[in-house]
């Protein structure tokens, strides 16, 4: 709470410096999340429901007292007398209902905080996915501005060439078509830019003032984590329903033998005419108690197909869900090595697409190439931008798509 109450008071402060970041965006909507609160409040519900089964398994203790007018009297007696006690008493069976509901309240109590821990890191996975679409979509952005602004030249310069009669008027078309087609580009890019902002701030529950986002500065882990099963909360929540399945399954069984209880009492008891408090009376007593319905076969019976029945279908989910996640974790391993191997060749060609620009510029600068082939290289170099810093977004989304399924940290916090 204090973190929360910590980053609402910076808030201002990272406003100012005219950017938003990854991390001030996660912690303001986890603080604000409907979400995060609703996981909140189911955890506290199932934790209160474990406490009140634990005073259910505790012995009945109640105090008593009475008045009591007898309005005929014997010869020699009171009209009015009272009585004070105290009494203590406990039952114990073989299928003690409050023992069970303990059981199953301690199991729910454990679903419930894996299902939090899930609702966390999904809603921090979708803030991380939509961040990611806005700062791609941004970068790409820029880059084709510099393509436009580098259209723009070769048309005017085409159109010189053409008063020269150097050019024809297809040319001239050609890139005026090209000029209109990133023109176009741009426009529907700040479109989906515009949305994909909304999509996030809605996210986190958050005003949008309009500034850039900060770039992300993720190692690209070359090292890809193994798939463990057994930590996948998905996997881990459907093992606590088969728990849960199981101890019904043995409360079911406990219904096709005798019932056999223990009960214990205590009463003390002090009472008296006019008040006077001067009788005083002690019971204990022990039962034991055995007892079998003729009828409990077609009482219980179909309960318990009907548990076994549902403990079927939780297995088939657990391995349904489990051959999925094998599925899902080899595709998304084989798409992060192609992207990491992608990601060398493209970042060669971006460092070669920038010296040719520096050869290019100074080759102008000699008069050795005209302006159009200057533009040309920077075209190519602007593409190799975008090819390098899109797939470079596409390996930070795998990586965190990986551990996300694998319910690990997402970017090694949340």
């Amino acid at each position: 709470m204090k973190r929360f109450l910590l980053l609402i008071l910076l808030l201002p402060a990272l406003l100012v410096a005219g950017e938003y970041s990854l991390d001030g965006l996660i912690e303001h909507g986890i603080a604000h999340s409907y979400q995060i609160q609703k996981e909140e409040l189911s955890a506290g519900i199932s934790a209160s429901s474990l406490s009140s089964a634990k005073w259910n398994m505790v012995p009945e203790v109640a105090l008593n007292a009475g008045i009591s007018q007898d309005f005929d009297p014997a010869p020699a007696r009171s009209a009015t007398s009272s009585n004070a006690g105290i009494s203590v008493s406990k039952s114990i069976s073989l299928n003690d209902p409050a023992y069970f509901a303990y059981r199953q309240a301690l199991i729910d109590k454990n679903s419930a905080a894996l299902k939090f821990q899930q609702g966390y890191k999904s809603y921090v996975y979708q803030v991380f996915q939509a961040y990611l679409e806005v700062l791609s979509a941004q970068k790409r952005k820029q880059a084709l501005e510099e393509n436009q602004a580098i259209q723009s030249r070769v048309l005017e310069q085409s159109q010189l060439l053409l008063r020269l009669g150097k050019v024809t008027p297809f040319e001239v078309k050609q890139n005026e078509i090209a000029l209109m087609n990133s023109q176009i580009s741009i426009l529907q890019l700040e479109n989906s830019i515009s949305n994909s902002r909304a999509k996030l701030f809605a996210l986190v529950r958050m005003d949008d003032e309009g500034f850039d986002l900060q770039d992300l500065e993720v190692d690209l882990e070359k090292n890809i984590p193994a798939l463990e099963q057994e930590q996948i909360l998905e996997h881990l929540l459907l093992k606590q329903e088969l728990k849960r399945q199981d101890l019904t399954k043995k409360q079911n069984s406990l219904d096709d033998i005798p019932s056999l209880s223990l009960s214990y009492n205590y009463s003390r008891r002090v009472s008296g005419e006019d008040f006077d408090f001067d009788q005083y009376s002690t019971s204990h007593g022990l039962n034991l108690g055995i007892s079998y319905s003729l009828w409990n076969y077609f009482r219980h019976g179909e309960n318990k197909t009907r548990a076994k029945i549902n403990r079927q279908i939780t297995e088939m989910n657990l391995s349904d869900s489990q051959e999925q996640t094998q599925r899902e974790y080899e595709s998304i391993v084989k798409e992060l090595q192609y992207l990491l191997r992608l990601e060398e060749l493209n970042y060669e060609r971006l460092q070669q697409s920038t010296q040719q620009v520096s050869i290019a510029e100074e080759r102008y600068r000699l008069g050795l190439i005209q302006l159009l082939d200057l533009d040309k290289t920077r075209t190519d170099y602007i593409a190799a931008d975008i090819d390098y810093h899109t797939n470079r977004y596409q390996i930070i989304a795998k990586q965190e798509a990986l551990n996300f399924l694998l319910s690990g940290n997402i970017l090694g916090k949340w």
